[in-house]
């Protein structure tokens, strides 16, 4: 799990998701690299958004910089 945000941060680990992720918590959201969480999957309830396929290739590009991968 990465922790989405309503704070902008670098570039690089902080990617801004559209609207239509369906995320209403902030006015821009961005889902924060730097800051990910292992949860049991029997924790995820419901779906609070889905990322379009290139804010997903982009979050990943930004956990691999982050992990120097």
């Amino acid at each position: 799990m990465a922790v989405v945000t309503g704070t902008e941060g670098p570039a690089q680990t902080h990617i801004s998701l559209d609207r239509e992720s369906g995320l209403t918590g902030y006015d821009v959201s961005f889902v924060n690299a730097t800051d990910l969480h292992s949860i049991d999957k029997s924790r995820l309830r419901r779906r609070r958004g889905r990322l379009h396929p290139r804010e997903l290739m982009r979050l990943e590009e930004a956990v691999r910089t982050y992990l120097g991968l």
